[in-house]
């Protein structure tokens, strides 16, 4: 059960670029149920929250079992940063925005969150440096919350 849930299904064994696959399943997910998510934003919050803790868990136990740390067929934790980043865009009908610059803001998301994915500038290269399931997941919780921080800043300053 672990192994399908960290790898999202057996798609984190892929060898072509595991991690950004990983944000491309949140990417995906989160346009699926976009009009739900923009009516209730709190319903998000709450999948992400539960995701966490499921993820933490089975994070925990299948680095246990394979006794290697991190390694790149777990991206739960992918998946999770980047609903975290994409959480800005659930505001755009205050914003009144149209599809072409959602597009455009899915795409800068996407961007920042694999720049600070791939990059890890501080803290999340000390977070990512520390040797347990939490610094597995944590790391990719604060770089989507870095780029969510970004990417509305930017819908504030382009309003």
């Amino acid at each position: 059960m672990d192994k399908y849930f960290v790898t999202i299904f057996c798609i984190g064994y892929t060898k072509f670029a595991p991690g950004t696959l990983g944000s491309l399943c949140g990417i995906i997910i989160f346009c699926y149920f976009y009009n739900f998510f923009s009516a209730n934003p709190i319903y998000l919050f709450f999948l992400i929250s539960f995701i966490f803790i499921l993820g933490w868990y089975f994070i925990f136990t299948y680095v246990h079992k394979n006794k290697i740390h991190d390694p790149s067929e777990i991206i739960i934790d992918e998946f999770i940063g980047q609903l975290l980043s994409l959480s800005p865009l659930l505001f755009l009908n205050n914003f009144k925005l149209n599809v072409d610059y959602f597009l455009e803001l899915l795409f800068f998301s996407f961007l920042l969150f694999r720049f600070f994915d791939i990059l890890k500038p501080w803290p999340i290269n000390i977070i990512d440096r520390s040797r347990s399931s939490l610094s597995i997941i944590m790391d990719d919780i604060v770089a989507g919350l870095f780029s969510a921080i970004i990417v509305f800043i930017s819908l504030l300053w382009l309003q």
